[in-house]
């Protein structure tokens, strides 16, 4: 690209090995304005199902096209395209290795002498009892047979996983102690670990704020992280005035940064599994003590007013308050 003899484009980017190093390369030339923006991980993953498919015969690639195309990228454009957003690392990790999975299925059908609309009880037993990821090869079964390219077949779902454990309030009060006072951790560390153990808000949503959901004035700070705003303790909110006002880490391009948490690799966010481990080697377990806070909250306000701070939906709050064993005579008005 740089001597001509290649145009500049991504889909001379799409020729090189997809990883890590090629994925900051891609992010650095939208970043600088060489290449036009897009979703660079959900790109990825579409690359990356047509050079697994690219390995398999041709009806067995179809079929791994069909089920990308119909069944995992409509719920990804819901959750992440329709918003704005690309995927999350840990999205992309996970759909990718489900690809790789069903396209091991497929070769292991192939290599028999079956066609998926062949596949009988007997079969899908004896691989799903002798292979790791049973749970998406069902997954794909089940798309099958809604398609009409499988056959009636019993699968199995998920065991439903058990509450998390939780923590005292005791504890989780200490913990958010550690972080106020931490002047030694990261800040990025402290305020996004503050987002989970104050405001019960995933790693994963707290690293993608962008900087338009949150308001600064000369007394308040305030974040959006569902339809209300919520005003930040006097603390937290010197923190994120201190890391909205710091001058940005990164040296690979100009203009400022959509992002609250801006990551290392060009026009990407920080990620969640970097906070989550800095967080575990602080005694911070991040799931645990949002569970203990979403339980606390479920406890004190109506579920309709959880909903709209904390951002969960209606029904999500609703169940966590009969959890809870909240009773709205406890309630305050905190709606006045």
């Amino acid at each position: 690209m740089a001597n001509g003899s290649l145009s500049v484009g991504h889909e001379v980017i799409d020729l090189l090995p997809q990883k890590a190093s090629t994925r900051y390369f891609r992010r650095l030339l939208i970043t600088a304005g060489v290449l036009p923006p897009i979703h660079v991980l959900q790109h990825e993953l579409t690359t990356y199902v047509s050079s697994v498919a690219a390995t398999l015969e041709q009806n067995s690639a179809n079929t791994l096209r069909r089920f990308y195309r119909w069944e995992l990228l409509p719920r990804l454009h819901r959750r992440y395209r329709d918003r704005g957003r690309d995927l999350s690392v840990g999205t992309f990790t996970v759909n990718r290795g489900q690809i790789r999975v069903i396209a091991r299925f497929l070769m292991w059908l192939y290599e028999r002498g079956l066609a998926v609309l062949e596949l009988d009880q007997a079969t899908l037993n004896h691989y799903t009892a002798r292979n790791s990821g049973r749970e998406t090869v069902y997954h794909f079964v089940r798309w099958a047979m809604s398609s009409g390219l499988a056959g009636g077949l019993i699968t199995f779902e998920r065991t439903p996983t058990t509450p998390l454990a939780v923590v005292t309030e005791d504890e989780l009060w200490s913990a958010i102690d550690l972080l106020v006072e931490g002047d030694d951790i990261e800040r990025e560390v402290r305020i996004v670990g503050l987002f989970t153990l104050l405001y019960a808000q995933p790693l994963e949503r707290s690293v993608s704020l962008t900087r338009d959901r949150v308001s600064v004035s000369d007394q308040h700070v305030s974040v959006r992280f569902g339809s209300t705003p919520i005003e930040l303790e006097s603390g937290v909110g010197e923190l994120v005035r201190l890391h909205l006002t710091a001058p940005p880490r990164r040296g690979y391009a100009v203009g400022d940064s959509e992002w609250v948490f801006e990551g290392m690799s060009p026009g990407a966010h920080l990620t969640a599994a970097y906070i989550r481990f800095r967080l575990r080697e602080l005694g911070i377990n991040a799931r645990v003590s949002r569970e203990t806070r979403m339980n606390l909250l479920a406890m004190r306000m109506p579920a309709a007013v959880m909903a709209d701070v904390v951002g969960v939906v209606g029904a999500t709050a609703d169940r966590r308050k009969e959890r809870a064993g909240g009773v709205w005579s406890q309630y305050p008005d905190l709606r006045a």
